[in-house]
């Protein structure tokens, strides 16, 4: 991952990944939820237009944080996913958890 960009939208939190999630970024989007939901911010959303790949630990990684976030009264929604990324999730099955916006305007203004 080359970057993760923060903007605060109200009350929602938005994480723009820029580039691919592997093993070593997954623990920096923990550390970054765990920080996020203790400063109280509980609703997120991470928009992957400028994702093309995540490796497992990187799922993981967006499991723990939408387990996380609703511990806290939260949630954690994707927007922008590419075909290629929304295949994955559907063959892995972890679609069915997450709340998928075609655009992250759409996503925030869902909360």
């Amino acid at each position: 991952m080359k970057q993760l960009i923060k903007e605060k939208k109200g009350e929602v939190i938005v994480f723009k990944i820029d580039g691919d999630v592997e093993f070593d970024d997954s623990i920096q989007l923990n550390e970054t939820f765990t920080q996020t939901i203790a400063e109280g911010n509980a609703k997120i959303v991470i928009d992957l237009s400028e994702c093309n790949y995540i490796d497992s630990s990187g799922l993981g990684a967006l499991v723990e944080g939408l387990k996380s976030t609703q511990k806290a009264n939260g949630d954690l929604r994707l927007s922008n996913l590419n075909e290629d990324f929304k295949e994955i999730l559907m063959m892995t099955r972890i679609i069915k958890y997450f709340q998928i916006f075609d655009n992250t305007d759409s996503a925030v203004n869902s909360f």
